[in-house]
């Protein structure tokens, strides 16, 4: 098998490969799902590649988020990047970077985690689409990874070590709901980690999840059928990521597995976090409800997650001068000092003290993340102290100033014709402001909304072949809505479901590329639904390449992103323009106690938690609601209301808009 490493930054990656990973997976300054690490400029880049395969390793490059429309052209000289420094593979989320990768034959393209690939379903989708390789989701059982196994033709890569998400990888709207930084284009700000209150009592972390540590596991992965296990943790520092490539090998190489968990115990020391394999063991319960490490002092242990806005300081005392390193994402600046004498001890400062204020003291927005004094005791005047503050300041700010990380490659004739802008359909006649004409429901709130709704079609969630036989009757055009997460054992009734909608001529929403590859197989009538969404013109014309009547656009976009997309976009599109989207959506088992109660944190989100198809999902308390807008430049074929997680679904659809309302990322930047 294939032992996969974390590359944050090129001292991470030096460390992966002298372990002896087989391969490194790194990304760009942009358009990757950790932003929040050092990563790599286009010149590191072709250099870390080179690393790589001079120690006979491979290299992936990470394209794994959403992209925005202003963004297709980046994408594709990053890709173009990839081709030219001969990197092995890259791993992909957005479906517009489908419809670019028959312009690069020669790079393998592999479907990220981010993509949900839960079932045998979305395996086989992948190899449909031309992918060579799929990151399964986190969740899964090892019986589920065997039946994904079978899946034809694509070898599965499966995450190993390091953190989970509290969400169902991809399925997460939390820190985008919180303020427009989004996980799905790698600004997760992890929300699920913080202290909430339940039903206004303080309930510690009951979101922030166990970390993964699968090393006792590895034999029965590879008879799963897994070809790749990969280590989570690009925020990671050098040593960590050594210590964790160290293990795995000694492990692949024939070690006892149970001689190690010493070693594995030293990893889980860097986050203050529980260990856990129980989704591979198919356990659901006690996954949860765990603080991360304390902050304080001025010292941290080797192998420590570097915070965003932590920057490192070195400082080395000798005879006469003060020699200060500081490092801060991935950058390093040097300066001296003069070792002044000291005449009134008694206003006189340590270096100790200074470290412990610099701990407190955020400077240029930056806090204090590992602090070393070679003689910690060491006084100096007050002038020499705040001159050594003065300076460190002017060199945060300098490392803080943004390179100049532009894509510098050509691009070829055939993808500049695929990235050529399409005209905007025809059907998209309907401006935001204008009265919706959708609405989408659960199953079990359509006998409620029954002679109240006189619309171009209803959209309903959680329909089984058993239920739709009873709502069909309702004289209302049904769009049978198939879920944005199943497994294994829902593929038998969803393919029931979807046999009994072709039987009734009836139009089925897909939500994910498993879902899309169940329904192409039964030959209904396919549209896009919020959980296959879009943010780029590009994306919606692989979708109806892909056989899609329209899509939908994604909810996190802000005004700026739908104006950009409605001048180009190929596709007719549904705009939902009220709604509780699904925040976080588990596979963990929460406490039953904690079912129906209101979950809030100190930015004053609120939600509900409920099961939905076995799956916890929490939606907020409040809908979003752009019914109050007016934009003509946001155009769209369907205005859909959503009232799935409403009470009074019947009161909310004749409600009027309210100025008040929540607009979601609508006026903010989405991130």
């Amino acid at each position: 098998m294939e032992l996969l490493a974390p590359a944050g930054d090129p001292a991470c990656l030096q460390a992966a490969l002298e372990a002896g990973a087989d391969a490194v997976y790194l990304g760009l300054e942009s358009l990757n799902a950790r932003r929040r690490a050092a990563n790599f400029s286009q010149e590191e880049f072709y250099r870390a590649v080179a690393s790589a395969h001079a120690k006979g390793a491979r290299a992936y490059l990470t394209i794994n988020i959403d992209l925005s429309e202003r963004e297709l052209g980046e994408a594709a000289r990053i890709l173009q990047l990839a081709r030219t420094a001969k990197a092995d593979a890259v791993l992909i989320r957005d479906p517009a970077l489908l419809a670019l990768r028959p312009a690069f034959p020669e790079l393998e393209f592999h479907l990220s985690t981010q993509a949900c690939a839960a079932s045998s379903a979305d395996i086989r989708a992948a190899a449909q689409l031309g992918l060579s390789r799929v990151v399964l989701a986190r969740e899964l059982s090892l019986p589920e990874i065997q039946a994904c196994s079978a899946g034809a033709g694509v070898s599965l890569e499966v995450f190993v070590q390091g953190a989970l998400c509290c969400s169902v990888s991809g399925r997460c709207l939390l820190s985008s709901w919180a303020g427009g930084r989004s996980g799905n284009r790698g600004a997760c700000t992890s929300p699920c980690r913080v202290p909430w209150t339940v039903q206004g009592e303080p309930a510690e972390t009951p979101l922030s999840m166990k970390d993964l540590a699968a090393w006792q596991h590895l034999e029965k992965l590879r008879q799963a059928g897994v070809t790749t296990l990969k280590i989570e943790g690009r925020l990671k520092n050098p040593d960590w990521v050594r210590r964790a490539v160290t293990l795995y090998r000694r492990v692949l190489a024939g070690e006892d597995p149970k001689t190690l968990s010493v070693e594995a115990d030293r990893l889980g020391a860097a986050t203050g976090r529980a260990h856990t394999s129980a989704y591979l063991e198919g356990k659901r319960d006690d996954l949860t409800g765990v603080w991360g490490r304390k902050s304080g002092g001025t010292q941290t242990e080797p192998g420590e997650v570097r915070e965003e806005n932590a920057y490192d300081l070195d400082i080395q005392v000798d005879e006469n001068t003060l020699a200060c390193k500081c490092e801060w994402a991935g950058r390093t600046h040097q300066w001296s000092l003069p070792k002044t004498k000291v005449v009134r001890q008694i206003k006189a400062v340590s270096l100790s003290k200074i470290l412990a204020d610099l701990a407190q003291k955020p400077i240029q927005g930056l806090k204090l993340g590992l602090g070393r004094a070679s003689e910690p005791d060491l006084l100096l005047p007050p002038r020499t102290a705040n001159a050594m503050k003065g300076q460190l300041s002017r060199q945060l700010r300098l490392m803080r100033k943004k390179p100049d990380n532009k894509i510098r490659v050509e691009l070829s004739e055939q993808v500049r014709e695929l990235l050529a802008k399409s005209m905007p359909n025809p059907e998209n006649r309907l401006q935001l402001g204008d009265a919706p004409d959708r609405v989408r429901l659960e199953a079990g709130q359509i006998a409620a909304m029954h002679g109240l709704l006189h619309l171009d079609a209803i959209v309903v969630e959680g329909l089984s072949a058993k239920n739709l036989k009873t709502i069909s009757g309702h004289g209302k055009s049904l769009v049978a809505a198939l879920p944005p997460i199943f497994f294994e054992d829902d593929i038998f009734g969803l393919k029931t479901l979807l046999d009994e909608c072709k039987r009734l001529d009836m139009a089925v929403e897909v939500n994910s590329l498993g879902g899309w590859h169940l329904a192409k197989e039964a030959g209904v009538v396919m549209e896009g639904g919020p959980g296959l969404h879009v943010l780029n013109s590009l994306a919606a014309k692989q979708l109806l390449d892909m056989g899609l009547r329209s899509v939908t656009l994604s909810m996190e976009a802000d005004q700026g992103q739908l104006e950009e997309i409605s001048m180009s976009c190929p596709a007719p599109v549904s705009l939902v323009v009220y709604g509780r989207p699904a925040l976080l959506i588990t596979r963990a088992q929460l406490r039953p106690e904690m079912s129906g109660k209101v979950f809030a944190d100190r930015r004053s989100i609120r939600m509900l938690p409920r099961l939905e198809r076995r799956l916890w999902v929490f939606r907020p308390v409040e809908p979003f609601d752009w019914r109050g807008l007016r934009n003509p430049a946001i155009r769209a074929r369907h205005l859909v209301m959503d009232l799935v997680g409403s009470s009074e679904p019947a009161a909310e659809w004749g409600s009027p808009a309210k100025k008040e309302s929540l607009r979601f990322n609508y006026n903010r930047s989405l991130f």
